[in-house]
């Protein structure tokens, strides 16, 4: 595991304004799910189910699919360690920059890695795990859905693990698992921490064909989800209120961050199709300017440096409320200024 994740706010001792350094929309409104897990505290004096498989019913009475097609994890961290251990010594394809717990779990497991993007490749067996984050992170770069099942169904000798867990923060179609459960080759990550805001509750789900899902249900340890994840799981799922109210509204308040920040001298913003963006300075370091950020505004961003492929120019935020965004703009530029 990498150190500096997104949401480090744990390592701030002072009280902090507005979290940009998480792709979460950061004001969900959380009070029903505080209520109704505050009427149920009691469930912390009895061990949960061994397995989730009630949650696991409801996902796939929603997701439209057959039980043993779920698997509810601690989190979509989880689902990704379990399936590196299930295909471990395994050749897996990383394309960077992206999220870096997938090559981290690989490394555990002992699989040979590449970013596809050298001769590697040509040298490598052809049985392969191709690790897509789709939306990326830290880009908000989408594949389009009509490519990812074309791509997906016409190489059956490679396995897919694709990584959906922002697909509640784009408009782009993504895959859904009705539609590919005659796919044998394809493992798709959901999550609710980001569907539904809720990251400190580490809930995720994996779908897939049952006979993969009993393979990777057979490798983890019994009561890997809390009692309380899987109670805010199933109320989560029944109120269907997501993070964002109003996703086109919310994409359009990031997008007039994203030309608000481009309009500052020295930075460059990537297109996303999502509410998050990752942006590049010229000549100044994202680490300092995390710090002064921090230490001057009370606002926390992403110091991108560590993703394999970026360096210290590269730094990552998601759009929250227009005038914290206001906020941001401001500081930045305030910082430049004093370069």
């Amino acid at each position: 595991m990498i150190a500096g994740h997104g949401d480090d706010i744990h390592n701030y001792d002072q009280e902090l304004k507005v979290n940009f350094s998480s792709n979460i929309y950061q004001h969900a409104d959380l009070e029903p799910l505080r209520q109704h897990l505050s009427e149920r505290f009691q469930l912390l004096a009895n061990y949960p189910e061994p397995e989730p498989r009630s949650l696991e019913r409801l996902i796939a009475e929603h997701e439209g699919i057959d039980p043993e097609g779920v698997l509810v994890t601690n989190g979509a961290t989880e689902a990704i360690y379990l399936i590196a251990q299930l295909y471990r010594r395994s050749v897996s394809i990383i394309p960077q920059p992206t999220f870096s717990e997938y090559a981290d779990a690989c490394r555990v497991h002992h699989h040979i890695i590449s970013d596809d993007t050298d001769n590697q490749l040509r040298q490598l067996p052809r049985d392969r795990v191709y690790w897509i984050c789709n939306p990326n992170n830290p880009s908000g770069n989408v594949l389009l859905k009509p490519f990812m099942d074309y791509l997906v169904r016409r190489s059956p000798r490679y396995t897919f693990v694709v990584d959906q867990s922002y697909e509640a923060y784009t408009l782009e179609p993504m895959l859904e698992a009705r539609q590919m459960q005659d796919v044998t080759n394809l493992l798709l990550l959901h999550s609710f921490s980001k569907t539904y805001g809720v990251p400190g509750l580490r809930l995720g789900y994996v779908t897939g064909h049952p006979g993969t899902i009993q393979l990777l249900r057979s490798l983890r340890h019994p009561w890997a989800v809390g009692p309380l994840a899987i109670e805010a799981g199933k109320f989560l799922l029944s109120q269907g209120r997501e993070a964002v109210p109003d996703l086109k509204d919310y994409l359009a308040e990031a997008d007039r961050l994203h030309q608000a920040l481009r309009q500052l001298p020295g930075v460059r913003v990537f297109e996303s199709k999502t509410n998050y963006m990752l942006c590049e300075l010229s000549a100044a370091s994202a680490t300092d300017l995390k710090q002064y950020l921090v230490q001057e505004h009370g606002l926390l961003i992403r110091d991108c440096s560590n993703f394999e492929g970026l360096n210290h120019h590269f730094f990552r935020v998601a759009a929250q409320l227009p005038e914290e965004d206001d906020l941001l703009v401001e500081a930045v530029r305030q910082y430049l200024e004093s370069l």
